[in-house]
This record gives structure tokens, sequence and C-alpha cells, in this order.
């Protein structure tokens, strides 16, 4: 008895592992441009507030080093090492949104229908065509 169990356990198994869908993982060009467009705002966003961070932490930093008490000069160079941490965060989204972007511009030989008309009717042709698709 237990091996027929064994041998239906393994049976409802094998069909479960069978049926699962093979997931596509090539994505559609616009697919790509968008990822590229929101990480290329978001390394710019984050890139123009570390820069702004940085230079306000600085300049404070700089003018509390003699006139003020230790804990506010702390605090302005917490802000401009903080500002930094933001230039370097910036980094790997610019990185990925270039790779995104090339992804994205890749040359494609697709098939193309067109509508065509055939003894008084619109009839839709194939024809297969080249394309290159850069978006700046």
């Amino acid at each position: 008895m237990k091996r027929y169990i064994y041998i239906l356990t393994l049976f409802f198994f094998s069909i479960k592992l069978l049926g699962q869908s093979i997931q596509n993982s090539d994505y559609s060009k616009e697919y790509y441009l968008d990822k590229s467009k929101s990480k290329k705002t978001t390394a710019f966003i984050l890139l123009g507030s570390g820069f702004a961070l940085t230079v306000i932490g600085a300049t404070a930093f700089s003018s509390a080093w003699n006139s003020e008490s230790n804990s506010s000069t702390d605090v302005k160079g917490t802000v401009m090492i903080g500002g930094v941490g933001l230039l370097l965060t910036s980094i790997p989204f610019l990185i990925s949104s270039g790779n995104n972007s090339r992804k994205a511009a890749s040359i494609s030989l697709n098939n193309q229908n067109f509508p065509v008309i055939k003894e008084g009717s619109y009839v839709l042709n194939s024809s297969p065509f080249l394309s290159l698709k850069i978006n700046f």
C-alpha cells in the first residue's frame, strides 16, 4: 500500500513540475527604454541632491570649524558625508541606465504586417524588416 502511495505522490509531483510554464525573460524594447529612463531620473536626482548636500555641508563645516561648538560641527560634517554618500549611490543607477539603453538599442529582424489591396479587399501581407531603435 505504501508503495502505491509513493508512486501516486511521485506521479502528481511530476505532473506539477511538467505543468510549470517557462517564463520568457526577453522583454520588449519599450520595457528597457522605460527602465532606463526611470533609472536615469533616479540617478540625476541622487546626483543633484548629493552635490547640493556636499556643498552646503562643506561650506557650513568650514565656517563652523573655529567659531561654533563641536556638536554643530559634527552635524554639518555628517551632512557633507551624507552628500558624498548620495553622490556615490548615483553611480550604479547611471551604469544600469546605460546598460538598459544599450539593450533597447539593439538591432532586430522582425516581420511587419502591412495592408495590400488584392482583388478589391484589404489583405495583410508580411514582410521582413530590420529595425534599429535609439531614443535619447
